[in-house]
């Protein structure tokens, strides 16, 4: 049930690009979400009747920024993180999905070099990678890699108890799918706010499975998972990490404000 972010996440896990160009001194904006290195852990209540899944490392989301003068396409293709699913009792499911910025890539312009160097700002201005002018302290690439959606309530269930849910075909599989709307913290770049993720979960099974059998899940947003540049504090920087003034004006012009991450993950169980 997820997160979405997860997002994933979603997270989302979240993404600005453009040029940057000549260093200042960072002011902080006024609606900066709180700092945070981590989120705390999302784990099921002890009561819970669970199977732990693992999300698989290849997931990925899908970032969409337009903005006047340019529409900003992305994604991630690297995942972490794990689901406690109870399946009779789909509202106790907690967890946490990890959306791997290093992984970010654009394709807005469909040309090679110029999606290169688009790709070069955005992870500097994350402060996931180096620049082409300066290195980043690895502790710093390091505590910006993820951004990380942690599940603290569930609601909005379509079906609540997966083994009362009839199963439908979908090629040789057998699906069980139900929608939600999770609530949970969202943190990049080293803050954190409150997301809700509107999300479809559908449980895979070989024909004839028990419902408490499935071999995998897959979590696609309903609707994208909304993430501020500014609460976060991702804005031009250097290969050093030191702000970038003369690319500001590129803010809510070249580059949109907002981020829209929309889920596609996937997840087995845990061996």
């Amino acid at each position: 049930m997820k997160r979405a972010i997860a997002v994933i996440v979603v997270p989302t896990i979240a993404l600005a690009i453009g040029l940057g160009a000549g260093g200042c001194e960072d002011k902080k904006p006024q609606n900066l979400a709180p700092a945070a290195s981590s989120l705390a852990p999302s784990t099921v209540a002890p009561s819970a009747k669970s199977m732990k899944f693992v999300i698989d490392p290849k997931s990925g989301t899908s970032i969409d920024m337009p903005a006047p003068k340019e529409h900003i396409k992305a994604g991630t293709d690297g995942a972490a993180g794990t689901l406690d699913v109870d399946f009779m009792n789909l509202a106790q499911t907690r967890g946490e999905v990890k959306a791997d910025l290093t992984t970010l890539s654009t394709k807005t312009f469909g040309e090679a070099d110029k999606d290169k160097t688009q790709t070069g700002h955005a992870r500097t201005w994350l402060e996931v990678a180096d620049g082409e002018e300066g290195k980043l302290p690895d502790d710093v690439k390091a505590a910006n890699k993820y951004a990380v959606y942690a599940i603290r309530s569930i609601d909005n269930l379509s079906a609540t108890d997966l083994t009362k849910l009839a199963a439908t075909k979908d090629g040789a599989d057998e699906v069980r799918t139900v929608t939600a709307t999770t609530h949970g913290e969202f943190l990049i770049h080293g803050h954190k706010v409150d997301r809700d993720a509107d999300v479809e979960v559908a449980f895979h099974y070989p024909p004839g499975a028990a419902a408490d059998k499935p071999t995998s899940l897959t979590i696609k947003s309903k609707k994208p998972l909304r993430a501020t540049l500014s609460e976060h504090d991702v804005k031009p920087r250097d290969g050093f990490g030191k702000i970038a003034k003369g690319a500001f004006n590129l803010l809510g012009t070249k580059v949109a404000e907002v981020a829209d991450i929309t889920l596609d993950l996937r997840a087995t169980p845990q061996s």
